[in-house]
């Protein structure tokens, strides 16, 4: 909507500036003093009017139609007349457009047809019918006497065919400025200014003296009209069209100010007025339109010109790019000439020294003189041509090849000499790199054949090819993929790779199953490329094995999906925490509540099966913990809480929680601490929790036995033996280690690898009779990894086992995923 809002206030605003000029140059024409307004030498406006629709378009004929209606009502002349005069105007205006556009006319006025085409169809043909309708109209209105109709009509013919003479090329040769002075023209341009400066400073003067001087009949008798048009001639051969509309005019406009003043030559012979504008339009015709004519022909000839001076630099430029020089010799003016390039060739800078052949020998390399100089002879005096190869010498570079050919034309003998050092040098290295091609076709790993485009027959294959599907070498050559079935669904996959052979020029990474000679389906990664071979269009078809790789790539994304299962499964046992453990709470205090109303009421039969289901609900929330604590650690939920703790307070409070389960099997507890053992910096729930579970399993796998905690400061992993051989580069700071033994059941070398897996046991057994979920060794192993230290153990079948903790005495947290990365 806006761009048309715009166009539409662009072509109104046209169609105005059209109409003020044309309407304002009617205006000045009547006005000029001296002259009778319905006789003047010419018409501006037909002019203006004729060079706007050219360049503008036939579509701003409304400011024409405007602008005559408005001026013809001024000169107050009836409604009917005007819309007469009108109508005459514009379509003396379209008529003058539609035929030299029918013509293809050029407004630039560049050449003599353009120029005919304007003074003739333009403007004597175009006036001609305007003329004619105009006087017509104003005969029938009853303006003029019929005798009137003629001279009406000539003399309105005349005044707007020179309007169009001198006012159209004006507008149309100046519809461009000229370009820019830059700073390689600028001292041409100040000349050329200069030069247009003196001419309008001689030209005005005489203009003046020959036709507007009342006294030039005292100075000079004989006829002075023509005096102005050197200057008209000077300005059409150095100024082009430009300058000869401005003459043109300037020239016109004195000799019509003279006749207003009634003076200058036209006034001699005339008995009126009208006499002697009539003589002045002849003058203005002649001399104008041959001008025009002169201008044109000298801008056609500077077209020329630069034709002619870009195809030589074309040429020039195509030797230089093509390293090619001529030479010519005229074997009647015994005269020889060289390009500027040949000059180049031999390393000499252009016409450095006359043409000869003793001059060019001494650049021939001294082996190959007497080549260039027999064969040069025969040409000259045998009139054979040839074509030869011989090396330069140029002063300024390595030795060069050149390659001359030499031909006879009638009395001309014309050779050419083209430097091809370049091209015999990537002729070496296509050889070079042919054979390169060839050891690498041989010796690649990748599978290579080489078939025909049209039929797919196999033209030559390396060694892993042959290996990779087979087949012997004399049972593929000839033969093509379908014939031996080595692609499966071979014509659909065929046409699918040649389409896209066909559209992008070659195949990428293709994966496709191929079959052997003994049967076997394999998986393949193939890659084509359309090769010329000769004459004959193919495909160069490259194939590597990928069968062990997929199968590893789909092991991969299966381990991949699994591992996203059970991250996904521990993020929902994470999330279940409250939902589970909050029914359970409730079962756990009311079956206490229970318990307690039952021995007040004296229902003693109730008390144990109420100890039952506390005691199943205790053990069913401990369980659900467990399983909740091992799943938000996989689930990246688990932090740290840390803090400093007294060693021996939390020892304190581990041995009062698990002093029962130690009396339960008749177990002694033996603490084994320093008295200085100080305190530590880390998470003491996650701490005593690790400690409990230890102690815990030690006292039910332990029957009338020992059980033992031991606690010492060491400095760093390298104090802690063997065992913790695989840590010591992370635990080289100092350790608080916690070391739990007992002398009970032990475990095995096959139990003993598996004893940190979760839900793992020793045995099924084992299970049925102590219990258990087997996931605390899991979770203490799991806080130990979160607070950067480590647990390990060490055990024998029937004599105990031994877990040592080792942790940093000031813990720095590893982050949940680094624990979990280790863990896996």
């Amino acid at each position: 909507m806006i761009a048309s809002q715009t166009r539409y206030g662009q072509y109104l605003t046209r169609i105005a500036a059209l109409a003020a000029s044309y309407f304002g140059s009617a205006i000045l024409a009547t006005w000029i003093p001296g002259l009778d307004r319905y006789v003047l030498p010419f018409g501006p406006p037909t002019g203006i009017a004729l060079a706007a629709l050219v360049l503008f378009g036939e579509n701003l004929w409304p400011g024409i139609a405007i602008a005559a209606f408005v001026f013809v009502q001024s000169q107050t002349i009836s409604l009917s007349l005007a819309i007469g005069a009108v109508f005459s105007s514009v379509v003396q205006a379209l008529i003058a457009v539609k035929l030299l556009k029918r013509c293809k006319f050029n407004p630039a006025l560049e050449n003599l047809r353009d120029v005919v085409l304007l003074l003739s169809l333009g403007g004597l043909l175009s006036t001609a019918i305007g003329s004619g309708l105009g006087a017509s109209y104003l005969y029938w209105g009853g303006a003029i006497a019929p005798e009137e109709l003629s001279s009406t009509w000539q003399i309105w013919w005349i005044e707007d065919f020179m309007g169009i003479l001198l006012i159209s090329p004006l507008l149309l040769s100046w519809r461009e400025l000229p370009p820019i002075a830059t700073r390689h023209n600028w001292k041409k341009l100040v000349l050329r200014i200069l030069e247009a400066t003196t001419l309008v400073t001689v030209l005005l003067p005489i203009s003046w003296i020959v036709f507007c001087s009342r006294t030039r009949v005292y100075v000079a008798e004989y006829p002075l009209e023509y005096l102005p048009f050197p200057f008209m001639v000077w300005a059409a051969l150095r100024f082009g069209q430009r300058g000869t509309a401005v003459v043109n005019l300037m020239v016109a406009g004195m000799a019509i100010w003279g006749v207003a003043r009634d003076s200058g030559p036209f006034l001699k012979h005339a008995d009126n007025i009208t006499q002697a504008i009539v003589s002045l339009q002849v003058f203005m015709a002649v001399v104008a339109g041959t001008a025009l004519v002169l201008g044109a022909v000298v801008e056609q000839r500077r077209h020329f010109e630069r034709l002619l001076q870009q195809r030589e630099a074309s040429l020039t430029n195509a030797q230089r790019i093509a390293k090619v020089g001529n030479w010519d010799l005229d074997l009647k003016e015994q005269q020889l000439k060289w390009s500027d390039e040949l000059y180049r060739i031999l390393g000499v800078e252009p016409q450095a020294f006359e043409p000869s052949l003793e001059k060019f020998l001494k650049y021939v390399h001294v082996e190959d003189r007497p080549l260039v100089e027999r064969s040069f002879d025969n040409a000259v005096r045998g009139y054979q041509p040839y074509a030869i190869e011989y090396r330069i010498v140029p002063p300024s570079c390595d030795e060069q090849i050149v390659y001359e050919q030499c031909e006879i034309k009638g009395s001309n003998v014309t050779g050419t000499v083209q430097n091809i050092t370049e091209r015999k040098k990537s002729e070496a290295a296509l050889r070079s790199s042919e054979e390169r091609f060839s050891k690498a076709f041989d010796a690649s790993p990748l599978g290579i054949a080489i078939s025909t485009l049209i039929d797919g027959k196999f033209v030559d294959v390396n060694n892993s090819f042959l290996r990779l599907f087979g087949y012997p070498r004399d049972e593929l050559i000839g033969q093509t993929s379908f014939s031996l079935g080595v692609w499966l669904d071979d014509n659909e996959q065929r046409a699918k790779l040649l389409e896209v052979l066909e559209t992008y020029g070659s195949v990428s990474n293709y994966e496709i199953k191929f079959c052997t000679k003994s049967g076997e389906v394999r998986d393949g990664l193939l890659s084509m490329e359309a090769i010329d071979l000769g004459s004959e269009r193919c495909i160069l078809t490259m194939i590597s094995d990928i069968t062990e790789r997929k199968r590893a790539e789909e092991l991969r994304q299966a381990k991949e999906a699994a591992e996203a299962a059970n991250y996904a499964k521990s993020a929902f046992l994470a999330n279940m925490s409250h939902e589970l453990r909050t029914p359970l709470n409730a079962i756990i205090g009311y079956s206490e509540i229970l318990q307690e109303d039952a021995e007040d009421l004296g229902q003693e039969e109730f008390v144990p099966d109420l100890k039952k289901i506390h005691g199943a609900g205790r053990q069913l929330l401990a369980l659900i913990s467990d399983i909740l604590d091992l799943s938000k650690i996989e689930a990246g939920r688990m932090s740290l809480d840390l803090e400093k703790i007294e060693i021996d307070k939390l020892v304190w409070e581990v041995v009062n929680t698990i002093q029962p389960a130690i009396d339960k099997n008749s177990n002694q507890l033996i603490i084994d601490t320093a008295d200085d053992i100080g305190e530590f910096y880390a998470d003491v729930a996650k701490i005593r929790q690790g400690l409990l579970n230890l102690l815990s399993n030690a006292a039910k796998f332990t029957e009338n036995g020992e059980v033992k905690l031991s606690i010492r400061r060491v400095k760093d992993g390298y104090c802690l033996g063997e065992e913790f051989a695989d840590e010591l580069p992370r635990l080289d700071c100092e350790l608080v280690v916690f070391e739990v033994s007992d002398t009970g059941i032990g475990m095995s070398p096959k139990h003993l690898a598996q004893v940190f897996q979760p839900f793992t046991q020793a045995d099924i057994s084992t299970t049925r009779k102590y219990g258990g979920t087997g996931l605390g060794l899991t979770i203490t192993q799991k806080f130990c990894q979160m607070m950067g230290g480590t647990i390990q153990v060490s055990s024998e079948l029937g004599k105990g086992s031994t877990f040592t903790i080792a942790l940093p005495a000031s813990v720095q947290p590893l982050p949940t995923s680094q624990v979990l990365v280790e863990e896996s």
